[in-house]
Parts: C-alpha cells; structure tokens; sequence
C-alpha cells in the first residue's frame, strides 16, 4: 500500500507517530563543512564508535538512531512533518545511516582496505552517498582522500575529497565528492591518502541516503516544513535515521525539535 490520496494523507497525519529530538551544541571544523550529531549527547542519546575493517549495518535498534518502528501490515512510512529550532543558523540533515565502519587512520599514505559489508537497505545503491566521518582529530596536513567504491551499475569509481591544511576535528563529515558518471554507491573496497596528515588519529567511513534537510535559516526561531515541503520521502523498514548539520560557524548549536513519521 501507499498514500496516494489526500484522504489518505489526512488519515496517515492524524494518526502519525511524534519522535521529539534534541542535541546540545557540538564544536564545529567551520563554515561550510559538515558535523555529524551521530556522537553528541541529548536525544537520541549517543551512539558509539562503528566497527572497524568491513563494518556494519545499522539499524533503527542502533544506539544513536532516532527512534523508528516499522510500518504495519503491507502500509508504507514516510517523512511527514518536521519542526526545528537552533541556537546557530544551519541546515540540519536527516538521512538514513546505511553502513558504516572506523579505524582508518590519518598517518598513513597507502591503501586501507575496506569491502563493506553488503546493504540490506537502498540495496540498489541508487542516491547512496560516502561521507568520511572522523572520530579522533587526525593531523593538519593537507591531503586527498581518495575512496575506491562500486556504484550503482556495477561499476568501479573513485570518489575524493580535499582536506586544506588543518585538522579535522571529532565529529567532522567531509563528503566524497563522484566522478561525474558515478550513480550512487553499493559498496566500497578501499581508501587511501595522498600524504600522511601527520597524526595517525581514527575516521571512517559512512554510506548514507537522505531523507529531509531542514534549513534553520534563523537562530531561536523554529521552522516548519509540511509533507508537501518534504516530497513525503518513503523510509524503508529498519531505518537508521541520524542527522549531521551543515554548519556557517564553527558550532552547530543547539536543536531542536520534532519529527513526525505517517503511514498508510
């Protein structure tokens, strides 16, 4: 089944499940760069180091996902209604946390080799995007992260991604940016620098597909976007919703908000 009527979406809303959210201010690498609130404290409360080498696939029951129960009988859920406030102007994003792993290191300049674990969701790997994320600060070298990965074709790819010459912080997501024919991604196979940032430290990767980005356009102010400012995103079942924001400043602030989560 699907919501394909206004009747049906008016049912799905009166009847929708609201999971309230909350995470305190993080500090941030800066403008322009993104920090996942996977890691921060408030709710839902922390998550953990992922594990190392092929990783792992998590799920709603993963500590540090947002709370997420499936839809009943042959009903499909979706991303209905999102309200949010920060204490810092942003853009908070909600994605479904598709595989991840840790334990790469910064201090090296040869090849980590990775072979994901297989995706049991958005198996196609179609809109499925890598992001490093970096779990203890490495060093201020600047370097080229290259990413060897399958894309949704079947096809070999390497994405990159530019790291200037600073540190990357804990928390810190930096995006792996495709060669213009990549579609999506299915699994990865390795990573490796181009120069050793100088400090071993701890980053991994993340395979993710998202869900909503809610511009917090105006500190202290809440937004609000509706099931038609959403699109209505479908969540497939056992859905690992976590959020990053994309910063202005080097703090994400305080948010805060809730979520509601329709079907039919």
């Amino acid at each position: 089944m699907a919501i394909t009527t206004m009747d049906g979406l008016l049912a799905g809303i009166s009847s929708a499940s609201n999971v309230n959210f909350m995470k305190v201010s993080a500090a941030a690498e800066g403008a322009g760069t993104y920090h996942s609130l996977f890691k921060v404290a408030g709710f839902p409360i922390a998550g953990a180091n992922p594990p190392t080498g092929v990783g792992d696939i998590p799920t709603s029951a993963t500590v540090g996902a947002i709370p997420f129960t499936n839809p009943g009988g042959a009903n499909t859920k979706y991303f209905g209604r999102v309200e949010m406030v920060s204490s810092t102007i942003g853009t908070l994003i909600i994605y479904d946390r598709l595989w991840h792993n840790s334990g790469w290191v910064g201090n090296i300049a040869t090849s980590q080799t990775v072979n994901s674990t297989a995706l049991t969701r958005n198996t196609s790997g179609v809109g499925v995007e890598i992001f490093g994320e970096v779990y203890t600060a490495m060093g201020a070298t600047a370097s080229t992260f290259s990413v060897t990965y399958t894309d949704s074709t079947d096809t070999s790819r390497v994405g990159t991604y530019a790291q200037p010459a600073n540190a990357l912080s804990v928390g810190q997501m930096f995006y792996f940016n495709p060669p213009i024919a990549g579609n999506g991604c299915k699994s990865i196979q390795s990573v490796i620098l181009s120069i050793s940032t100088g400090t071993a430290g701890n980053f991994g990767l993340t395979m993710v597909k998202r869900v909503a980005e809610i511009p917090l356009t105006l500190a202290n102010v809440s937004y609000v976007m509706d099931s038609f400012a959403l699109g209505m995103p479908t969540l497939e079942d056992n859905s690992c919703l976590c959020a990053m924001v994309a910063c202005t400043t080097t703090a994400t602030g305080n948010i805060f908000g809730s979520l509601k989560l329709i079907e039919g």
